[in-house]
Formats: structure tokens, C-alpha cells, sequence
């Protein structure tokens, strides 16, 4: 018995004796866990701060940071378009799209348009100072014609705060319409031949109203008649021109 309690007491002794986990050189030498953590809180920090609404008690405090936000909603969505169209170039065939459909928050329509717009940006076709606040804005600038777009620098509408409807309203301006059918063609053509109709029963009726002249019986005499008077006033003009000249 006096044998088990000395082993017991030995065994205690050594366990208060051995070094704490931390210590031990296999837990001291994977630093990594530790190191790695602190970055993702780091960052959830600077996005906590970067996100947070400042208090501002005047126009120019909150002129500055809606100006801040805007020009960054700008660079993200532009960064996006970027790493988009390097994806498109470095992925191998078929990932890029699986990665669109598969990946991302966004449907396949909103990852083109972001592409366009930051290619357009990265060629030059399009100044950052006055890229919209909204892919969907830029990319009716990105998708216009040279022409068009040269029409829409002088009219001011390439710049940041435009609207979409107004560049949509823009280009409606611009293109011609769609090309009639037959069918299209001939409501407007019979559309038009009754309100012609219309207007000459009208003018025809006051005719011989109040001119005793009836057009679809005496043409000739009427169109006579019309160009008699029409030459009478213009007799009567010049001879009190001519009258005048000589008065």
C-alpha cells in the first residue's frame, strides 16, 4: 500500500511539474490558426467602420459621405467586371461559365454587363469621371454607337449622375422605328384615306356654303374661279404697291 501511495504521489508531482499545453513545442509551432483569425476580424472591423453611418449635421458633411459611398459603389462594381473578364481569360473552357451560373450572386445578364462596362473603362471608351453610380446605367452608355455616343457627350447626358430612363428615352430618340408590316401599312393607309375624306366632304360643303361653288360638279369653273381670285388679289397688291411707288 505504502508502494501505491508513493507511485501516486510521484505521478502527481510530475503532472504539476510538465509544462501547460501552450508550451509544448508542437502546439508553439503551428502559429497559423491563431494568425489567421485575427486578420478575418481585423477586416469584419474595417468593413463594420467603412459601412457605418456618420453622424453629419450639415450639407457639406452629408454631401461628403453620400459623394464617398457613390464613387464607391463606382470601384466595386468596376473591380467586379474586372475580375470577371480576367476569370474569362485565365479559367479553363466551361469554368468560367459554371462559375456564373454556379458561383455567383448575380445572374449571367448582370456579370456581362459588368464585363462591358470595365472593358469599356480599361480601353478608354469610357472616362471613370463620369461613370454612373450603377452598372445598369453605365452599360446603356457602353452599348451605344460612336455616333450616339458622340450626340450624347454634346447633349451632357455622359455623366455621373444621369439617369438610366434618360439615356433609354436618348437612344429611342435617335434610332428610327421598327419596320411596318403590310398589314401595319395598310390600317395606316386606310386610316389616313378616311380622314382625307373626311376633311374634303368638309371643304367641299363650305364651299358651297358659302361660295356657291360645287367642286365635284364644276371642277374646271371652281379652279378657274379660285385662280381668277387668287390673281385679282395679287393684282390688287402689286397696283397699290405701284400706286404707292408713284405717290
Amino acid at each position: 500500500m505504502a508502494n501505491v501511495k508513493s507511485f501516486m504521489k510521484k505521478v502527481a508531482e510530475q503532472g504539476k511539474a510538465a509544462p501547460p499545453p501552450a508550451a509544448r513545442p508542437e502546439v508553439a509551432s503551428t502559429p497559423v490558426r491563431s494568425t489567421a483569425v485575427a486578420p478575418s476580424k481585423a477586416d469584419r472591423r474595417a468593413s463594420d467602420i467603412s459601412d457605418a453611418i456618420v453622424p453629419c449635421h450639415t450639407r457639406q458633411e452629408f454631401a461628403q459621405e453620400i459623394r464617398y459611398h457613390w464613387n464607391r459603389s463606382r470601384k466595386e462594381f468596376l473591380s467586379i467586371g474586372r475580375y470577371l473578364n480576367r476569370a474569362k481569360d485565365i479559367l479553363p473552357h466551361g469554368d468560367f461559365e459554371a462559375m456564373i451560373e454556379s458561383d455567383m450572386p448575380f445572374s449571367v445578364e448582370t456579370a456581362f454587363r459588368f464585363r462591358a462596362v470595365a472593358e469599356a473603362v480599361d480601353t478608354g471608351r469610357l472616362s471613370l469621371d463620369v461613370l454612373p453610380g450603377a452598372e445598369s446605367v453605365a452599360y446603356q452608355i457602353v452599348t451605344m454607337t460612336p455616333d450616339e455616343l458622340e450626340r450624347a457627350k454634346a447633349q451632357g447626358l455622359i455623366r455621373p449622375d444621369v439617369t438610366r430612363r434618360q439615356l433609354i428615352d436618348f437612344k429611342r430618340s435617335l434610332r428610327p422605328p421598327k419596320d411596318v408590316t403590310p398589314n401595319d401599312r395598310r390600317r395606316q393607309l386606310l386610316a389616313e384615306y378616311a380622314r382625307l375624306r373626311t376633311r374634303m366632304a368638309e371643304v367641299r360643303d363650305e364651299l358651297r356654303r358659302d361660295h356657291g361653288i360645287d367642286p365635284e360638279h364644276d371642277h374646271g369653273r371652281a379652279g378657274v374661279t379660285i385662280d381668277v381670285e387668287a390673281e385679282d388679289i395679287g393684282a390688287a397688291d402689286n397696283g397699290a404697291d405701284a400706286d404707292g411707288d408713284r405717290g
